[in-house]
């Protein structure tokens, strides 16, 4: 099991995903007090290795072919929200495919 803790910056709002590798598919569940990132948690339960990884050739699919980034575009108003790629990190962490190291975004002026 992996769980992450995301902070959106201005908005303030705090989204907590935990990821569990359960054979094929990856169980997320999110816990969020923003509106639409609990919409995304909802449709976002899921995923499979398939879905993440559809052809070993090609080990990872884009931000468009990605299914944890194309519901994010059905549910979340702004696209610089940092909760997808937080899942994302979460998801590949959760498959042993990167450490557990929390990226980071800071201003300097």
């Amino acid at each position: 099991m992996t769980k992450v803790v995301i902070h959106g910056g201005a908005c303030k709002f705090k989204t907590e995903v935990t990821v569990l590798h359960e054979g094929e598919n990856l169980r997320i569940e999110t816990v969020s007090e923003c509106e639409y990132c609990r919409s995304l948690g909802d449709d976002l339960v899921k995923v499979s290795f398939s879905d993440l990884f559809p052809d070993t050739a090609s080990p990872a699919l884009g931000f468009m072919d990605n299914p944890v980034y194309r519901k994010a575009d059905e549910h979340l108003p702004h696209v610089d929200c940092p909760v997808p790629c937080g899942i994302l990190k979460a998801i590949l962490a959760e498959l042993g495919l990167q450490l557990k190291e929390p990226p980071k975004i800071e201003f300097t002026e």
